[in-house]
């Protein structure tokens, strides 16, 4: 009778715990973030760009997760980039009640990749301030590693998505073009404006 009511309990627990809602971990949400963002950039790289970008990649997490790891959760993405210029670079993805921080770091960029063909990732620009652009082995180390720099008036990665060269929303990124040996901003350039603008110009002593 013990034995029975031993085996009895045991296999409760044993269901119970299969029954158990499996706890999301920092890495699985980061894990779905990460294949969630690469599989919108291949997306809007095929079709030309996104409707609701942001949206977007939050189903893509929300399905990931439920996919791969069994976690029925809304993924909410957080952008800090509306009101601070150095959070350009990564967002918040909230899930399961955890909350973690993507770095956009080593991703493709989309826009570029949609308009001319390019995989380029983001590499943050390590040179400080903007000014010292004007001096030629800075810029010379800019173009060679394709670095992006934080743009009040570029796209973010959103916008990117998006195929837009701008977002008057959020603070954006930029970087460099070499077009028939000309310095150019990349959203400058494929918004249809002039290859360097006045402001830029100046800002790198060409005027």
């Amino acid at each position: 009778m013990v034995v029975a009511c031993c085996i009895a309990l045991g296999a409760v627990l044993v269901a119970a715990s299969l029954r158990q809602k499996p706890r999301l971990t920092s890495q699985e949400l980061l894990g779905a973030t990460r294949l969630a963002v690469d599989d919108a950039i291949a997306e809007a790289t095929s079709v030309g760009g996104l409707d609701d970008a942001e949206g977007h990649v939050e189903r893509g997490i929300s399905s990931i997760l439920l996919s791969r790891y069994r976690i029925d959760a809304n993924a909410q993405i957080i952008r800090f980039n509306d009101f601070d210029e150095l959070a350009a670079f990564h967002f918040d993805v909230m899930a399961g009640g955890l909350t973690v921080r993507f770095r956009l770091e080593g991703v493709r960029d989309p826009l570029l990749a949609i308009r001319v063909g390019l995989d380029w990732r983001w590499r943050e620009d390590p040179h400080h301030p903007y000014v010292i652009h004007r001096e030629s082995a800075v810029m010379a180390d800019c173009l060679g590693n394709h670095f992006f720099h934080m743009a009040s008036d570029g796209p973010d990665f959103f916008a990117r998505l998006e195929n837009k060269t701008t977002d008057p929303h959020h603070y954006g990124v930029e970087s460099f073009l070499l077009i028939h040996g000309e310095i150019a901003i990349d959203h400058l350039y494929l918004g249809g404006g002039e290859a360097l603008d006045s402001a830029h110009r100046i800002a790198f002593g060409l005027e």
